[in-house]
C-alpha cells in the first residue's frame, strides 16, 4: 500500500521495485535469451548511435540492465543508472553472470550531478519520459553528464498515442499534460499481466516540443528528431505485422507510434 506521506516518486521506486522480479521471469523480456548471447537493442537506437566500441556509454533508466549489457557486448564501456534499488540488484547480478564489465548505480535522472568523467553517449530509450516529472532537471542531468561534443539519443513512444488511445500511456487523455501527475492503481506489469503485484503509480504526459525545448533551454544542439510510423513493441492490438524487429499496422500507418531526438553538447 501506498503511504499518505509518499511522494510520486516513492510510489514509483516502490512500484518498479515490486515490478523487476516479475521481469525478469517475463517472456517479453526473454532474459534466457540475452543470457544466451542475444541483443536487446532495437533498430532504430542502433542506427542512431552508429558506432559504439571504445565509447563511454551512460545508459539512463536502465531497470535490470539488458539493453545497457547489450551496448557492453558492441564494444562500449558503460554505466547504467536506475532509480529502482532491485533493478540496479539485478543488473548487477546479471553482468556478472555473463561476464560483462558494467558499472550500475542507483540514481534518479532528475538529479544527476557532474561526473568526473563525462561520457560520450547518454542514451535513454522506451517508456521513460513518462516517468519523469521534472525535464529540465533531466535536461540538465543529461549535459552534465555528457562530455563536450558528446550525443544524446532519446527513443519513446509517441505522446500522440495518449490521445489516440487514451489512458494507455501515461492517463492524461489528451497530447497535453494534464494539470498534475496521474495517480493510478496498477495490477500485473506490461511485461505480464498476470503477475500477482499491485501498486500506485504516476505519470507525467510530456509534448514532443516540450522534450525538444528542455534540450535547446540547456545549450543542447538539436543534429535530429524523427517520427516513425511503426513501433518496437507491439503496443497495441493494430500493430500486427513485423518486419525486422519492428511493428506495423497494416496498411498506412496514420500517425506516429515512436519519436527520436539527438542532440549533441557544444564543445565549450
Amino acid at each position: 500500500m501506498r503511504a499518505a506521506d509518499e511522494s510520486p516518486l516513492e510510489a514509483n521506486r516502490r512500484a518498479w521495485d515490486l515490478m523487476t522480479p516479475v521481469h525478469l521471469d517475463a517472456p517479453f523480456y526473454d532474459t534466457p535469451a540475452f543470457l544466451a548471447g542475444a541483443s536487446t537493442l532495437k533498430p532504430v537506437e542502433v542506427a542512431l548511435a552508429g558506432e559504439v566500441a571504445g565509447l563511454r556509454v551512460l545508459h539512463l533508466q536502465c531497470h535490470f540492465g539488458l539493453d545497457t549489457l547489450s551496448w557492453a557486448r558492441l564494444g562500449a564501456r558503460v554505466t547504467g543508472m536506475d532509480f529502482s534499488p532491485a533493478a540496479i540488484a539485478a543488473a548487477r547480478a546479471l553482468a556478472g553472470q555473463c561476464g560483462i564489465p558494467a558499472d550500475f548505480k542507483v540514481a534518479d535522472v532528475q538529479q544527476l550531478k557532474t561526473p568526473d568523467d563525462p561520457f560520450d553517449l547518454v542514451v535513454t530509450t522506451y517508456g521513460v519520459l513518462c516517468w519523469l516529472e521534472d525535464l529540465d532537471a533531466w535536461a540538465d542531468g543529461v549535459r552534465r553528464n555528457l562530455r563536450p561534443g558528446g550525443r544524446l539519443i532519446l527513443v519513446d513512444f509517441h505522446p500522440v498515442l495518449e490521445a489516440l488511445h487514451p489512458g494507455k500511456m501515461t492517463g492524461a487523455l489528451s497530447y497535453f499534460p494534464a494539470p498534475r501527475a496521474v495517480g493510478t492503481w496498477t495490477r500485473g506489469s506490461y511485461a505480464d499481466r498476470d503477475a500477482s503485484i499491485a501498486y500506485h503509480e504516476f505519470r507525467w504526459q510530456h509534448t514532443v516540443a516540450r522534450v525538444v525545448t528542455s534540450l535547446l533551454d540547456q545549450g543542447l544542439a538539436l543534429e535530429a528528431i524523427e517520427e516513425y510510423p511503426y513501433s518496437s513493441f507491439p503496443l497495441f492490438d493494430e500493430l500486427t505485422d513485423c518486419r525486422d524487429g519492428l511493428w506495423f499496422s497494416e496498411g498506412t500507418a496514420a500517425h506516429p507510434y515512436m519519436f527520436s531526438v539527438v542532440a549533441r553538447r557544444g564543445a565549450a
